[in-house]
């Protein structure tokens, strides 16, 4: 091996080591090009995965927005009036006229 060949084996290691940073452009472009080699092209993202589901089938996200569809039915209407902030009075007298 000839001092040449262990300058552009040791550049070759540069262009395509990560964790080091690209001494000029010319260096820059050689790491994208290497990396995309790798890659096929498609760059390193993965898929996302799919929610786990319970036995019933449904996602957490589901079963918290049907609880608190549950929940939120029951919260105010039931309410004496005067437990009931002033905007919301408001609210009730406007539409019960």
């Amino acid at each position: 091996m000839n001092v040449f060949t262990k300058l552009a084996n040791d550049e070759l290691a540069d262009a395509s080591r990560l964790g080091s940073p690209a001494k000029d452009a010319t260096a820059l472009a050689r790491r994208t090009d290497t990396m995309s080699r790798a890659t096929g092209g498609k760059g390193f993202r993965t898929p996302a995965k799919e929610p786990m589901k319970a036995a019933d089938g449904t996602t957490r996200g589901q079963r918290k927005r049907a609880l608190r569809a549950a929940t939120s039915t029951k919260v105010s209407e039931v309410r004496a009036p005067q437990f009931m902030h002033s905007a919301a009075r408001r609210r009730m007298e406007a539409v019960n006229g």
